[in-house]
C-alpha cells in the first residue's frame, strides 16, 4: 500500500498568496497544487524539498496561483530535475512563454497541458497513484471568451511551420499568429527556453526572438474573472489485504505465490490429495518443507520430507485477498469570489462532484465509499458564508475534514519566522532600525459550525493513506506564536547556558554601541529619507533573505521601489501592515501603493523584477484609485515581459493615473533625453522626454538618469536621481565596479550598492559579474559618496555578511531584510559592528540547521573526499527545553533515514549502507552518530535537509515537539577497534569524564 499525505506549508497571510501551495506525496513522488509568489522561500523556511515534484496543477492562470512558478522551475532545474509538467487552464502556455527572457534552463524540459474549459470535467492526469480531474468554474463573462478561443484553436494552421525555422529570419515576427499557429509558437518557445531544443544559444532561437508573442487565447481578465479549475484528486483503489493464514490453510507455501496472489493473479499449486484431512501439525510440516526445498536444492542437501500423493489446485486471488478498498479522495477548491459559487452550482459542476457525496455513497460499506477525506477551501469569508456553499460542503458527510484558507478566518501569523527571530535579536541593538513586523495570532472572523471544519495553520499535514486527521508540523521552523515581548523572554529562557552567556556578551556590546556618540555629519534634507530593505539576497530567496528590493520613502511626498524580486509585494505588505493605516503608523500597504511614484528595474534577471507585476496588480485593485501615475523605468526586455503579462491580468498599463513604462536607455546620463551638461545628446525621443519631464515634476526631482553597468547580461543599468532639496541617490543594481556609475553618481548623498561576495571571493565575484564588499566600499570612496548601504548578498552568507576592515572613509551599513534605516543611522552603523560580530559568532557556534548541511558538506568535500567514511552527528532537541527528549532507537534512526532517502532521492533500502554507531541517553539534548560512505554523504545530508513529516516523525521516535539538526560532519574519527559501535561509546564516555 502506498503512503500518501498532503502538506500545506502556509495559510493566506500578509506575506503569502491567497491560494495556498499544497503538496501531495505518494511514496517518493510529489505533486504540487498552485505555486504563488514565495513558494520557493516558504519551502526553504519549512524545510520542504520540492526536488521530487513531477507535476504542478494550477487552479487558474494568475499571480496568486503561479507567480512563483518561474522561480520554482529554475530552482528545480538547478537542483537536478530533468523534466516537469504544468497543468492549468488556457493561457498557461502563453504565460510561460512570456517568461522566456529570464526564466530558462538548458538542463530541464518543461511540458504543459492546458485543461479545456468547454468540457464538463477533464481527466487531467492519471498514474499508478492518483487520478486528477479538473472541473471548470466559469463566470458568465468568461464563457463567451472560452467559446471564441475554442473556435480559433480549431482553425487550420497555415502561417507557422516549425520545420521551416522562420525565427532565423530577422524580418519574421510571430506577433500576428493566432489560433493553433499561436499555440504551436508558444510550445516552440517553451521547448527552446527549457531544454534548448533548437541548438546554439548564441544564434537567434525561438526564445530569443525580440518580438511580442501572439495574443493569448483568452482576453486579459479584470477583477478575478480569470477561469478557475477545481480539482478532484482520487488515490487509486487499494488492493484488499492478503490473508496469510487463509493462504496457509489452503496449502499455499510462502514465496512467489504470495506476491502473485497479492497482485490479483491466480496461482496453481501442488498440495497433498489428503490435504483436507491432514491435521494442523502435518500441514505446517509440509508447508515448511515446501518453503525450504529451494534452499536445500541450492545447498545440495538431501530432501527428507515425507512423500505425499499430490494434486494441482488453482487458487484465485479473491480467495485469499480481501475486498478492494476505495482510495482516499481530496478536493482543492479555489473560489476567489462569491460569483464562483454560482459557477459551482451549475449542473455540469454538480454532476462532476455528485459521485463523492454522502448520498451517493451511504449504501456502500465504509471501505468502499468515495466521499472526500479532506477539502481545502481557498475562498474568502464571503464565499464560506454563502448558505448554498455551506450546504454543498455538508453534502460530503460528517467524516470529511474541511480546511479553510482565507485572510479573514486564518490568523495573520508570520511566515518567515527565521527572519523574524533574527530581527528580534537585532532589536536589542536598535529597536527603531530592526523591528519585528506586525502580525496577529487570532483571526478576524470565526470558522463556521460545520463539523470537522478548521482554519488552515502553518505547515498543516494530512495523512491520506492511511486516513488520519490533520496535524500541524511545528518542528520544521522556529515557532513565533506569542507577542513580541513574550517571544523575547522565551528566546532567552530556552537558551543553553553557554549560548546564554554568549548572548549576554552580545547584549552588553549592544548597550555599549547605543552609547557611542553619533558619527558626525551635517544635517540635511536627506536625513529624513527612510530606506526599508525589503529583500537583501541575491539569485534565489532563503529563509533569512528574500531577493532584492528596497523601498525609499520621501517624506511628505511619496515612495519609490528599487528592483522588485519575487515576493516584494508580500514583504512590503508584511512590513507596512494592512489597509491604509497599517500597523499603526498610518502608512499601510494601500497608502504606500497609492503614493508609489516610481519603480526602477535594473536588468532582466528574475531576482530583480519577478515581483513587479504583483505590485502593479495590487495597485490596480485598490478601491480608492491613485491620483497620479506610477512610472516604471526598465529595460526593453522587462518592458516586453510586463506588456505581455498585461494581456493575462490587466496591470493598468497606459490607463489614466495608471502605469507608464519608460526605457532605461532613454535616460542614460550621457546619451539620454536629459543628459548631464556637456554630454552628447542622442536623437531626441519626444515620447520619452515627455514622460521623464512629468516624472521629475511629480517627484520634485532635478534629474532621473541611468548609467550602464557591467554584469553577466546586457542592458544593465544603475540609477541616479537628484532631488530639488539637494540630495542625490544612487542605486547600482547588479554590477562589477563601474566607472560609468562612479561618474554619473559623483557626490552622491546615499549610494546603495550590491555587495554579493565577501572580500575573499574576488575571483568568484568577477566570474559572476558582481562586486565584493570591499569593491563596493572602494566605489563609494571614488564616487565621494556620503553614505553607503550594502545589499544583495550571496545566500552563502545566510545571516550576516562581514564588512571586514575596509570601512572608515565612507559611513556604511549592512542591510538585513525588513531593516528600516535613515542616513543618520547609516553614520551610526559602524558602532554596531562589534556587537553584530558577537551575535552572529554566537549563532554560528550553535548547531546548524539541516537545511544548511548540504552546502557545508559540499565545501568540505573538496578537502576530504579521499576518506572512506564520514561521521554525521545528529542532535535531537525539544522545542520546550524544560521537557526531556527520549533517545530514539537505532531502528527508528535507520528507518527514518531510509524514508528520507526514498522521499528525496527515490533511494530504497540497500542502495548504500548507513551505520548507526551511537544514540545517547534521554535528556534535554540527545545526540546520535551515523557513519556513511564518503561518496554518499551528500545524498544523506540532502535527504535529511528535505526530510518530510513522515521521515521526521520516524527519526525522532514519534515524539511531538522534538526537532532534529545536523550538528556536524567529519572524517576525523579513526577506527581504533574492529567494533565501531563499541569504540564510539568508549570514546564518548572518555570525553564526558
Amino acid at each position: 500500500m502506498s503512503t500518501i499525505s498532503l502538506r500545506i506549508l502556509a495559510p493566506p497571510t500578509s506575506d503569502t498568496p491567497e491560494a495556498p501551495t499544497l503538496v501531495v506525496q505518494c511514496n517518493a513522488t510529489k505533486y504540487m497544487f498552485n505555486a504563488g509568489e514565495g513558494t520557493t522561500r516558504i519551502s526553504a523556511q519549512r524545510r520542504a524539498s520540492n526536488s521530487r515534484v513531477e507535476h504542478i496543477f494550477l487552479s487558474r492562470i494568475a499571480s496568486e496561483t503561479m507567480g512563483g512558478v518561474p522561480g520554482l522551475l529554475m530552482t528545480l532545474a538547478d537542483g537536478g530535475r530533468s523534466e516537469i509538467t504544468l497543468h492549468g487552464p488556457p493561457n498557461l502556455r502563453y504565460t510561460l512563454a512570456a517568461t522566456r527572457f529570464y526564466a530558462k534552463r538548458e538542463q530541464m524540459r518543461v511540458h504543459t497541458q492546458e485543461i479545456p474549459l468547454h468540457a464538463q470535467e477533464t481527466s487531467v492526469y492519471s498514474d499508478q497513484y492518483l487520478d486528477v480531474v479538473g472541473i471548470p468554474l466559469l463566470l458568465p463573462a468568461v464563457r463567451t471568451d472560452v467559446e471564441i478561443a475554442a473556435k480559433q484553436h480549431t482553425q487550420a494552421p497555415g502561417a507557422y511551420h516549425e520545420q521551416d525555422a522562420p525565427w532565423r529570419d530577422p524580418r519574421w515576427s510571430p506577433s500576428t499568429l493566432c489560433g493553433a499557429d499561436a499555440d504551436n509558437w508558444y510550445k516552440t518557445v517553451i521547448a527552446d527556453a527549457w531544454g534548448t531544443k533548437y541548438g546554439d544559444k548564441d544564434v537567434r532561437t525561438p526564445s530569443r526572438v525580440v518580438n511580442a508573442l501572439p495574443g493569448p487565447p483568452l482576453l486579459p481578465m479584470q477583477k478575478n474573472q480569470a477561469p478557475v479549475v477545481a480539482y478532484i484528486c482520487a488515490a487509486r483503489t487499494q488492493r484488499g489485504k492478503f490473508d496469510a493464514a487463509r493462504a496457509a490453510a489452503m496449502g499455499i507455501p510462502p514465496g512467489p505465490s504470495f506476491s502473485q496472489l497479492s497482485a490479483g493473479q491466480s496461482v496453481t499449486i501442488q498440495r497433498p490429495v489428503a490435504w483436507d484431512s491432514m491435521d494442523p501439525a502435518a500441514r505446517k510440516q509440509w508447508l515448511h518443507a515446501r518453503s525450504s526445498k529451494r534452499a536445500q536444492k541450492k545447498n545440495g542437501e538431501h530432501d527428507s520430507t515425507p512423500t505425499y500423493a499430490v494434486e494441482e489446485v488453482t487458487v484465485a486471488s479473491a480467495e485469499v485477498v480481501g475486498a478492494a478498498r476505495a482510495g482516499p479522495v481530496f478536493f482543492y477548491m479555489y473560489l476567489p469570489t462569491p460569483a464562483h459559487v454560482d459557477a459551482l452550482l451549475q449542473p455540469d459542476a454538480q454532476d462532476a462532484f455528485a459521485p463523492y457525496t454522502l448520498a451517493r455513497n451511504a449504501h456502500l460499506e465504509p471501505s468502499q465509499q468515495r466521499t472526500p477525506h479532506i477539502i481545502l477551501h481557498a475562498a474568502p469569508h464571503a464565499v464560506l458564508q454563502d448558505a448554498r456553499y455551506q450546504a454543498w460542503m455538508a453534502s460530503f458527510g460528517p467524516a470529511c475534514y474541511h480546511l479553510i484558507a482565507n485572510r479573514e478566518q486564518c490568523a495573520d501569523e508570520l511566515t518567515y519566522t527565521s527572519s523574524a527571530m533574527s530581527l528580534l535579536r537585532l532589536s536589542r541593538l536598535n529597536a527603531d532600525m530592526f523591528v519585528v513586523p506586525g502580525y496577529t495570532l487570532k483571526s478576524s472572523q470565526p470558522v463556521g459550525a460545520l463539523e470537522r471544519t478548521t482554519a488552515l495553520v502553518p505547515d498543516q499535514v494530512v495523512p491520506l493513506q492511511p486516513r488520519m486527521p490533520p496535524t500541524q508540523l511545528n518542528d520544521a521552523a522556529p515557532v513565533f506564536n506569542k507577542p513580541v515581548r513574550e517571544m523575547e523572554k522565551q528566546l532567552v529562557e530556552e537558551m543553553d547556558a553557554d549560548v546564554r552567556a554568549a548572548y549576554d556578551v552580545y547584549c552588553a556590546a549592544a548597550r555599549d554601541a547605543q552609547n557611542v556618540p553619533q558619527r558626525g555629519g551635517a544635517q540635511s534634507a536627506a536625513d529624513s529619507l527612510l530606506f526599508t530593505t525589503l529583500g537583501t539576497g541575491s539569485s534565489a530567496p532563503s529563509k533569512y533573505r528574500n531577493v532584492l528590493s528596497t523601498l525609499v520613502r520621501i517624506p511628505e511626498q511619496g515612495y519609490m521601489v528599487l528592483d522588485a524580486g519575487e515576493g516584494t509585494y508580500f514583504q512590503l505588505a508584511r512590513s507596512a501592515g494592512p489597509g491604509t493605516k497599517g500597523w499603526g503608523d498610518g502608512q499601510g500597504i494601500e497608502t504606500i501603493l497609492r503614493n508609489l511614484d516610481m519603480i526602477f528595474v535594473s536588468h532582466i534577471h528574475g531576482d530583480h523584477h519577478m515581483g513587479v507585476a504583483r505590485l502593479l496588480l495590487e495597485r490596480k485593485r485598490l478601491e480608492m484609485r491613485p491620483e497620479k501615475p506610477l512610472y516604471v523605468f526598465a529595460n526593453n526586455y522587462t518592458r516586453f515581459c510586463l506588456q505581455e503579462y498585461d494581456r493575462v491580468e490587466a496591470l493598468g498599463l497606459g490607463e489614466e493615473h495608471g502605469v507608464i513604462l519608460v526605457d532605461n536607455e532613454w535616460i542614460d546620463y550621457q546619451h539620454g533625453v536629459d543628459p548631464e551638461n556637456g554630454s552628447e545628446r542622442r536623437k531626441p525621443n519626444t515620447h520619452a522626454a515627455k514622460h521623464v519631464g512629468a516624472a521629475k515634476a511629480q517627484m520634485h526631482l532635478r534629474s532621473i538618469r541611468t548609467a550602464p553597468v557591467v554584469h553577466r547580461t546586457g542592458h544593465c543599468y544603475g540609477l541616479v536621481v537628484e532631488h530639488e532639496a539637494g540630495w542625490k541617490l544612487v542605486f547600482s543594481g547588479d554590477t562589477m565596479p563601474s566607472d560609468a556609475l562612479v561618474a554619473a553618481g559623483r557626490d552622491a548623498t546615499v549610494l546603495i550598492h550590491e555587495a554579493t561576495m565577501q572580500n575573499d571571493e574576488l575571483e568568484l565575484a568577477e566570474q559572476k559579474g558582481h562586486s565584493t564588499i570591499g569593491q563596493a566600499m572602494h566605489v563609494a570612496q571614488r564616487m565621494r559618496a556620503q553614505h553607503l548601504l550594502l545589499t544583495h548578498f550571496s545566500q552563502r552568507y545566510p545571516k550576516f555578511a562581514r564588512m571586514g576592515a575596509e570601512g572608515g572613509k565612507v559611513p556604511a551599513a549592512i542591510a538585513f531584510d525588513l531593516m528600516r534605516i535613515t542616513p543618520p543611522q547609516i553614520r551610526q552603523f559602524q558602532s554596531y559592528l562589534a556587537a553584530l560580530e558577537s551575535l552572529f559568532a554566537t549563532e554560528e557556534g550553535q548547531e546548524e540547521d539541516v537545511l544548511d548541511a548540504k552546502a557545508r558538506a559540499t565545501t568540505q568535500r573538496k578537502n576530504i573526499s579521499h576518506f572512506e567514511h564520514r561521521y554525521v552527528t545528529l542532535a535531537f532537541i525539544g522545542i520546550d527545553k524544560r521537557k526531556p527528549v527520549h533517545a530514539p532507537s537505532e531502528l527508528a534512526l535507520r528507518e527514518g533515514i531510509t524514508i528520507a532517502l526514498q522521499e528525496t532521492h527515490g533511494i530504497v533500502g540497500g542502495a548504500f549502507s548507513v551505520d548507526i554507531l551511537y544514540v545517547g541517553s534521554n535528556g534535554a539534548r540527545v545526540e546520535g552518530i551515523v557513519r556513511v560512505p564518503s561518496m554518499h554523504a551528500d545524498a544523506l545530508l540532502s535527504a535529511l535537509s528535505a526530510a518530510g513529516p513522515t521521515a521526521l516523525h520516524t527519526l525522532t521516535g514519534g515524539q511531538a515537539g522534538v526537532r532534529m539538526s545536523v550538528k556536524g560532519i567529519t572524517h576525523a574519527l579513526p577506527h581504533a577497534v574492529h567494533d565501531s559501535r563499541e569504540w564510539t561509546k568508549e570514546m564518548l564516555a572518555q570525553h564526558q569524564q
